[in-house]
């Protein structure tokens, strides 16, 4: 019984749409739940909200730039997941900038501001899933390919199939 190798960027395409599947559930539904008020955004996650998406949003921004300005990082990298992205990272920026000048008020609309945030990004994850199944990231081709080949240089261990294995063992008693 011959076992079926599959294509190591078909491989690498299979890995990658699964974390994006798992990344929009998440965000989708961390996102639904503090638009409609199931988690409520105590006073520690007001804080760690504004100061944790300012750092984000900062590095967004700082990506987008360098992968923008960047030939030998945009060879690598997809610039259209940097452009989907920017947006949030401005939007968190002014957001932040906002919230810490009001002083991470309770008043503020934080629930809702989570919650779009989260939906948007659910909904850019789900955009890439589609997107990179027929249009690969090239340094996860790159990174599939260079794998193949160390596979393929490395000596083979000739192993038998489980199969086989368990009928010689029943052979044998």
């Amino acid at each position: 019984m011959e076992t079926k190798q599959k294509d190591p960027v078909k491989k690498i395409k299979i890995m990658l749409t699964v974390e994006y599947l798992i990344f929009i559930a998440v965000f989708a539904v961390l996102g639904i739940l503090f638009l409609v008020g199931v988690i409520k955004v105590a006073e520690w996650k007001r804080y760690a909200f504004t100061y944790v998406t300012l750092g984000g949003g900062i590095w967004i921004c700082v990506d987008f730039f360098w992968t923008t300005f960047s030939p030998a990082r945009r060879a690598k990298n997809c610039l259209l997941d940097k452009i989907l992205m920017f947006p949030v990272g401005i939007a968190l920026l002014a957001w932040d900038v906002y919230a810490i000048v009001m002083g991470c008020a309770e008043t503020l609309p934080y629930a809702y501001v989570i919650g779009a945030d989260f939906c948007y990004i659910a909904a850019v994850y789900l955009f890439q899933a589609i997107y990179h199944w027929f249009r690969p990231i090239p340094a996860l081709i790159e990174a599939a390919l260079e794998d193949e080949k160390k596979k393929e240089e490395a000596p083979e261990v000739i192993e038998q199939p489980k199969e086989e294995a368990i009928e010689e063992k029943t052979e044998e008693k």
